[in-house]
């Protein structure tokens, strides 16, 4: 358990032992730890489902829990998991805006599969991509998870929804060449955060709140907290590209992140900026952040690493996630790999002597397998 300030509020942070987590915001530190307190003598006693359950009633609002309303029981999912969990709160938020006028003032837990049909329906009927979809139905999901483990509802509506078929990004794979031109222009001061983009295959922001416990320069790997869906952390390695990008950050006292902002003292939260005017300065205004990371995939492949391993530095679900999305061989480079085995094996055969007896001397000069 542990206590801190966050915007304007002191939030008592507790991992119960069901291994459920919550966090109760109060207005004063003595507040705050006085209810620390009693969520350890609670679990000592053992009577800490009780304290848990009657601190969840006190945190949210009694009026909105009764009504049952969707919008209503959307907000509280805003507050109480959103605010505090997410990475990226304002796209979560456009999601449930987009859930509340759609169903506001339908009761939560009168949902069923037929309002999530005519929803994607409604959806793909306005033009919307299935990606996009794929990932409102996503939060959604989530939100619905989150209602059954506070008994808002008994089931969850989204178990029998697929996923729909996304059509995959068919631009220009981003080369060696590519890269150099628009890094060659790249502000001096936000290079080193897309070299070690570029050098581990990790999202903008993972690498934008990189914290300097994170890097551990003897085994040269960097790890990144909280990164998958369930909450387990990864480990990447570090090149020594990617090495020399982070030591070229003075640490700055006080601050934690790698990478900071010297004018406030704290990280930095967005460095769009300086990459867009990058890549038109080179001439490849196609190339996306977010194609460095399935470039790094390729070329990881195409050099013989497993695809397990690449699944586990990505911090991927699963294999197949790794080797549809980030990892696929170019047709060619696949081709070619498998000419070179085949040829290889046979040409090792051939190297062979014929150890049986009764075979002919053209068949043994010909070596037929």
């Amino acid at each position: 358990m542990t206590v801190s300030f966050r915007k304007g509020k002191f939030v008592v942070d507790t991992r119960w032992p069901d291994g459920i987590r919550t966090r109760f915001r109060k207005p004063a530190q003595e507040k705050a730890d006085e209810l620390d307190l009693e969520i350890q003598l609670s679990m000592k006693k053992g009577s800490w489902s009780n304290i848990r359950a009657s601190l969840q009633m006190r945190e949210e609002k009694p009026g909105k829990i009764a009504s049952g309303l969707f919008r209503d029981i959307a907000d509280l999912y805003y507050t109480d998991h959103v605010q505090t969990h997410n990475r990226s709160v304002k796209a979560k938020d456009s999601f449930l805006k987009r859930f509340k006028a759609s169903w506001g003032r339908l009761a939560f837990k009168s949902m069923t599969l037929h309002h999530v049909d005519k929803y994607i329906s409604n959806r793909k009927r306005d033009g919307v991509k299935n990606s996009t979809i794929n990932r409102e139905l996503s939060a959604l999901r989530h939100l619905f998870e989150w209602g059954i483990k506070r008994d808002f509802i008994e089931r969850n509506p989204m178990a029998q929804v697929e996923k729909l078929e996304e059509q995959e990004w068919a631009g220009p794979k981003p080369t060696d060449e590519v890269v150099k031109a628009v890094f060659e222009n790249l502000d001096p001061l936000f290079l080193p955060i897309y070299i070690v983009i570029r050098e581990t295959g990790a999202r903008r922001d993972e690498v934008l709140s990189l914290q300097h416990w994170q890097v551990d320069r003897v085994n040269r790997v960097v790890t990144f907290a909280k990164r998958t869906k369930n909450g387990k952390s990864t480990v990447a390695p570090l090149t020594n590209r990617a090495l020399e990008a982070i030591d070229s950050i003075p640490a700055l006292p006080g601050c934690p992140y790698i990478f900071y902002n010297s004018k406030t003292g704290n990280r930095w939260f967005d460095a769009r900026k300086p990459w867009v005017t990058a890549r038109e300065a080179a001439g490849y205004s196609w190339l996306r952040v977010r194609d460095l990371r399935p470039a790094f995939g390729i070329e990881a492949a195409e050099n013989g690493v497993p695809m397990h391993f690449i699944q586990s530095a990505l911090g991927h679900s699963s294999v197949a996630v790794t080797e549809r999305y980030y990892a696929k061989f170019a047709p060619d480079t696949a081709a070619k790999a498998l000419r070179e085995t085949i040829e290889s094996a046979r040409k090792a055969a051939l190297a062979q002597p014929v150890a049986q007896e009764g075979k002919n001397d053209t068949t043994r000069q010909k070596g037929i397998l």
